[in-house]
């Protein structure tokens, strides 16, 4: 009888034992479910720390209760992160508590530029403009870097094109060069300049014209950027010639404008973001690729800073307009920024590159007239 009561109370004793060590933490082993989703017309991916979720692949994970998961967006090139949507808001890196089972969306969208809160650039100087012949088109053309839209290396076009049946608008752009050369002062931003193109493709809009927009070098960049943003049904097509000023593709030259932009970027955190001062920016001669420019410290960075200037990587599969890319066989960028690469990313259709354009830098611009014409005849323009 005493064996039979020692036995029973061992078991009491060890039932007890267990029943605390389970029971004193009874919720550790709950978990609770996070489930995440990828909506909208672009691409992404979403990551979790500690980690479980990399959606893309996993996309739904256990986690303990109470355990704090931060969430992270990453976009792919061309797309951009629109927000979140569920247990998460906000466009930063988001927390969530995992006291119940939750589910947050992740929107990515398609690249765009988005200039709608800045004003248009305005010259103060009419554009050029070739003796008008009411043509149904009209090629409205930016200049280079450090030029001027009557420069003598672009008159032979516009008079090529106007010969061909369509009427010109070369306008002054914010990197003119001014009153003398090697007197450089830029007065407008980037998104300035791309809504100042926007006015004029508008004003001709309304009377009816199918508008192209043009450029060369620097023109030729921004008339990529003006494609990214939201051009209206009137624009038809967009015609690039030597494209420079690509600053994210720039970092392999032995020479650097980083000083510049920390200066301006010190600047702008003093309260002189609106000041003028003497800046660097790179130039098309990669033999002597550093040009003096006078700008305020904002506008500079418009054009400069990687965190402002739109990255070309994302501006061109963005392109919904069809695209002719001409490129000079003499010219040294057409390799250096590896342009055949560059227009793989277009994929708007009756999209054209061609890289025998006779000239260099400068010289394609005089050769560029007949290929443009035969792509814009074959699109009906």
């Amino acid at each position: 009888m005493k064996h039979l009561l020692h036995k029973n109370s061992l078991l009491l004793l060890l039932i007890i034992f267990i029943t605390a060590c389970s029971g004193g933490d009874s919720g550790s082993s709950t978990t609770f479910n996070l489930a995440i989703s990828i909506d909208g017309p672009g691409t992404g991916t979403v990551a979790s720390s500690p980690a479980g979720i990399n959606c893309g692949t996993d996309c739904s994970e256990s986690y303990p209760q109470n355990t704090i998961i931060t969430l992270t967006a990453s976009r792919a090139t061309g797309s951009s992160f629109a927000g979140w949507s569920g247990a998460c808001s906000g466009t930063e890196s988001c927390t969530v508590t995992m006291d119940a089972a939750k589910s947050v969306t992740a929107t990515f969208i398609e690249y765009s530029v988005d200039c709608s809160s800045y004003a248009a650039y305005s010259p103060g100087i009419d554009p050029f403009i070739t003796p008008p012949s009411g043509a149904k088109t009209i090629v409205i053309i930016m200049h280079g870097k450090a030029a001027m839209p009557d420069d003598i290396y672009l008159l032979p076009l516009y008079t090529e094109l106007s010969n061909n049946g369509y009427d010109v608008i070369a306008p002054y752009m914010p990197w003119r060069e001014t009153t003398n050369v090697g007197n450089m002062t830029w007065d407008g931003s980037m998104c300035e300049a791309m809504n100042y193109i926007d006015s004029l493709a508008a004003q001709e809009a309304v009377k009816g014209r199918n508008v192209i927009i043009a450029g060369h070098s620097m023109g030729g960049a921004h008339s990529l950027i003006y494609a990214a943003t939201s051009p209206s049904q009137e624009v038809k097509a967009i015609i690039t010639l030597a494209p420079g000023h690509f600053p994210h593709l720039e970092g392999t030259l032995p020479v650097s404008i980083a000083s510049s932009i920390a200066k301006a970027e010190d600047m702008v955190a003093n309260g002189n973001g609106d000041v003028l001062d003497t800046f660097d920016t790179l130039f098309p001669d990669l033999n002597n690729p550093l040009l003096q420019i006078s700008a305020t410290a904002n506008d500079y960075l418009s054009y400069h800073a990687l965190d402002q200037y739109p990255d070309i990587d994302d501006v061109l599969p963005a392109i919904k307009l069809p695209v002719l890319w001409l490129a000079g066989v003499d010219d040294p960028l057409t390799d250096f920024y590896d342009m055949a690469t560059l227009f793989s990313r277009i994929t708007s259709q009756n999209s054209i590159y061609k890289d025998d354009v006779i000239g260099d830098h400068l010289g394609m611009v005089s050769s560029s007239a007949a290929p443009i014409d035969g792509w814009l005849f074959s699109l009906g323009l």
